[in-house]
């Protein structure tokens, strides 16, 4: 992309000159020849400008954003230890034992229309619960759940364009978005964000 940009500029600059050239310089030859050079570089300029929009907005409705990294160790059978460590170096690393065989992650998703999603505005996010749980539904009936709030237990931000989202022309969706994996040991998780929701990427760790 920023090769792209530079090119564009480069070509632009060109056009500029050749324009120059047109309205300064003596004789119909190289008027003529400074024209031909406006022309040609105004239009492939204007393709790589076209280019860098295609490919701005197709960023900006495939783009993943890391938002926190999970490890974790096993302490029996059904529980584990598991620490979140946010992407953002601010913000606090927390641990937290849950019961089950998969963890989850869940928080709100306020996604804007699409042509503000093109502009490169990404979707409103934060991640406030984490979860353990059981593949098997039997097992999840018999256990109490396990769950911990990532930093706060309600985003108020969320909950008020949740219930206003459908007079604002601005939004598409709101809603709840929620991701889950097995619990591995031996891995690293990186969880994303995209603009419809949370995404989980398994990463085996160095040895």
């Amino acid at each position: 992309m920023p090769l792209l940009m530079l090119a564009t500029l480069l070509v632009w600059g060109a056009s500029l000159w050749c324009l120059m050239r047109l309205v300064r310089g003596p004789g119909v030859g190289r008027r003529l020849k400074g024209l031909l050079g406006a022309v040609a570089g105004s239009g492939l300029g204007l393709l790589l400008v076209m280019l860098l929009v295609v490919m701005r907005a197709f960023e900006s409705f495939s783009g993943e954003t890391l938002v926190a990294r999970v490890t974790m160790r096993q302490r029996s059978p059904n529980e584990f230890e598991l620490t979140y460590a946010p992407s953002d170096v601010t913000a606090p690393v927390i641990t937290v034992p849950l019961r089950g065989d998969q963890w989850a992650v869940s928080g709100g998703i306020i996604k804007w229309h699409p042509w503000l999603t093109a502009l490169g505005l990404p979707s409103y996010h934060r991640p406030t619960r984490l979860a353990g749980q059981f593949s098997n539904l039997q097992k999840q009936r018999a256990q109490p759940p396990s769950v911990y709030a990532i930093a706060v237990d309600r985003d108020w931000l969320w909950e008020r364009l949740y219930w206003i989202a459908p007079s604002l022309p601005f939004i598409e969706a709101a809603y709840g978005s929620s991701a889950y994996v097995f619990m591995e040991p031996h891995a690293t998780f990186e969880l994303y964000v995209t603009p419809s929701g949370y995404l989980i990427k398994r990463r085996p760790r160095a040895s």
